[in-house]
């Protein structure tokens, strides 16, 4: 009883693959490009938010075994930050690493890595063994280049059950090569999970205004209630299934009234998504409800203030991630779909009710990110994901209409979107800051001293050794007396105090005269014994006295230049991983 809805479920895919010969292909590609050059930046991590997704079921562990009782699960959980059913998520995919730390006596070193609050960003990534955070790492990823085939696959259903089995492969092609959801299967995280969820209740909800089954209603409630636990946007899956619900109530047979109101089985959906998200938050579910109040004050208040590197309105935010997200010709194409759909909403058909729906979705999403002060590409991923299935029932219809300008339509923005994610994806094989650590660890010899300057080791371009001096601020003072054999200059963090004061919010913030004479000397070669022994990434403008580019090149470039934004991160803002490092030639003048 409890998996025949799985098994349903396997026979629906088993016979989607076997009567469309195209759908294999298309999940194969989706599969590749969000699984290509999986293993970038290990054992350092994508973001930030990859490193706490990771270590968060580990601090349970590591509270359980420094004091085992009942309630240090409660504590373990409510240690720092648990983002979510993101944390079970995590807990599944560490089980083998688990198993082989117990295998061989590392279990000390792996339960380290969740006790972190007494100790600075180095000390914690450096003290736990490399092959512990990349066979960490990894599997939390590749968890995620799961989901994304999935939400292809999900994307395939919808437009499948809206129209036929063509708008089925386009929505699941489009969304194949939308650069959005490829940054984000590169990275552990709650979006795509997340979205995962959220396509399903929007599935459910399109077949229960079909068929008007109740159970299908109810599904879309649990499965809604596991998107808000993965991330509470996926609460826009409550608003869709309302829409769904007013739109069966008019095809009742007892009037739309008496079909809108049923308490009962209104209640039932509500109480099925409630539970849902209660037992999906681990805060919630093991009794740490500090840990889960403080989540939803930084969720609601964290983004009305600016963000602290680069203070833009809010439609700039919205507008850059979202022509980043999809590339400039996609984003034209699912504005087009938008609006072509907002002449067919009125019109008695499950096609227009699955618009409806998308539709609503998307401005409430847009309504709600309208009153943020920064806006990131993955924020905008779920709306991308439901623009697609409304731009492919406009295109399927478009192509039934007129053959040959819909095929021309397809075939042009298939190849333009598949250029520009191709080119996003094959660029993990050649991060800057991943080709920096590869020159190190073939260059630097065992006692080789490599000095860099951030806080974080995520933003750094340094191998996993204990070769490496992290200093917390730029300065000259006593550099001759240190000498290391080499000096890693990073972007916001070395290079930015070279910027003008008017470049931004952070150049600003970061003008000091003594590290900027300092970090000027050593590019120039002519007073420390050390030279340029590689520069990767692009070059910031201001190195060669040129002020930013106009706003129209900056909007134009992250949607024709996918490595602009290589995660869709602020802390990645198109020079970020520019990286110089310098070598050593001679001994340090004392």
């Amino acid at each position: 009883m409890v998996l025949e809805p799985l098994r349903r479920a396997k026979r629906q895919v088993v016979d989607d693959l076997r009567a469309d010969p195209y759908l294999p292909y298309i999940l194969l590609a989706a599969l590749l490009l969000s699984s290509f050059w999986i293993w970038h930046r290990l054992p350092n991590f994508a973001t930030r938010d990859e490193r706490w997704r990771v270590v968060d079921p580990v601090e349970v562990l590591a509270t359980v075994l420094d004091d085992p009782r009942p309630g240090s699960v409660s504590e373990g959980v409510g240690y720092w930050r648990t983002y979510g059913s993101a944390m079970y998520l995590s807990a599944l995919a560490l089980i083998p690493v688990l198993v082989v730390a117990l295998a061989t006596d590392a279990l000390p070193a792996f339960a380290d890595m969740g006790r972190h609050l007494d100790v600075g960003f180095w000390t914690h990534w450096l003290r736990t063994p490399a092959w512990i955070w990349t066979w960490s790492v990894l599997p939390v990823r590749l968890a995620n280049v799961a989901m994304a085939v999935g939400c292809v696959y999900l994307c395939y259903r919808i437009g499948t059950v809206l129209r036929d089995r063509a708008t089925g492969r386009l929505a699941a092609a489009l969304l194949t090569v939308t650069w959005a959801l490829l940054i984000l299967a590169h990275e552990g995280g709650e979006d795509v999970p997340s979205l995962f969820f959220l396509l399903l209740s929007l599935y459910f909800a399109v077949r229960y205004v079909e068929t008007g089954v109740d159970r299908l209603f109810y599904w879309g409630a649990l499965a809604g209630g596991v998107s808000i636990a993965f991330k509470l946007s996926g609460g826009v899956s409550a608003v869709m299934l309302g829409v769904a619900h007013l739109q069966r109530a008019r095809r009742s047979e007892d009037g739309f009234v008496n079909g809108a109101v049923r308490p009962r089985f209104l209640a039932t959906g509500v109480l099925i998504g409630v539970v849902t998200i209660g037992a999906g938050y681990p805060s919630i579910l093991f009794g740490a409800p500090a840990e889960f109040a403080g989540r939803l004050a930084r969720a609601f208040g964290s983004k009305s203030e600016p963000h602290g590197w680069l203070v833009q309105p809010s439609w700039w935010w919205i507008l850059r991630s979202y022509l980043h997200g999809v590339g400039l010709p996609l984003a034209v194409a699912l504005v087009g779909g938008a609006l072509a759909a907002l002449r067919r909403v009125r019109e008695d058909s499950l096609a227009a009710d699955g618009l409806r729906m998308a539709l609503v979705g998307v401005g409430v999403y847009l309504a709600v990110f309208s009153s943020w002060r920064y806006v990131r590409t993955h924020h905008l991923l779920p709306v991308a994901a439901l623009l697609v299935v409304v731009l492919a029932v406009g295109l399927a219809r478009l192509r039934d209409r007129r053959p040959a300008v819909g095929r021309a339509v397809v075939a042009v923005l298939l190849v333009t979107s598949a250029v520009y994610a191709g080119t996003g994806t094959l660029a993990y094989a050649s991060q800057p800051r991943d080709q920096a650590v590869d020159y190190l660890r073939s260059e630097a010899g065992a006692n080789d001293t490599i000095e860099t300057y951030t806080n974080d080791p995520q933003d750094a371009a340094v191998p996993h050794t204990d070769r490496v001096e992290a200093r917390f601020g730029v300065g000259a003072d006593s550099f001759e007396f240190r000498c290391p054999e080499y000096v890693v200059l990073n972007y916001h963090k070395s290079i930015l105090y070279l910027a003008p004061d008017s470049w931004g919010k952070r150049a600003e913030v970061l003008s000091n005269d003594a590290v900027e004479e300092h970090v000027r000397t050593l590019l120039a070669e002519d007073t420390y014994p050390y030279e340029i022994a590689g520069e990767y990434g692009r070059e910031p403008r201001f190195l060669d006295g040129k002020g930013r580019a106009p706003m129209y090149q900056r909007l134009l470039r992250v949607s024709v230049r996918p490595r602009t934004i290589q995660y869709g991160d602020p802390q990645d803002m198109g020079v970020d991983q520019y990286t110089v490092v310098l070598r050593r030639t001679g001994p340090c003048e004392t």
